[in-house]
């Protein structure tokens, strides 16, 4: 195998790792409750918002506190997914250093 037939194989490994770390991130939902379990929700991998369960608790509730708890709760489930999307990518620098 010469030089660039080295290169050109490296490059692909390379391009398959970064193909499956997207995918992975496609991948994450990262879902987060309230205490109560009153909100609940479900952000992607990029820390859009998929899914919000609000119960009908909140008709007792004030709008502020409403309006506090559900921004709180998405807030921590955004966490999660950045947590989870850094870990996927310092795996992938890990894997394209061993490449």
């Amino acid at each position: 195998m010469n030089e660039m037939d080295r290169i050109m194989e490296r490059a692909k490994s390379q391009c398959g790792f970064m193909q499956d770390a997207v995918g992975d991130v496609d991948a994450i939902r990262a879902t987060a409750a309230s205490a109560d379990g009153t909100v609940v929700a479900c952000v992607d991998g990029m820390g859009a918002l998929v899914e919000l369960t609000i119960t009908d608790a909140v008709t007792t509730m004030e709008p502020k506190a409403v309006a506090a708890l559900t921004i709180a709760t998405i807030h921590q489930a955004v966490h999660r997914s950045n947590v989870e999307r850094e870990r996927l990518m310092n795996q992938l620098s890990r894997s394209l250093g061993e490449v």
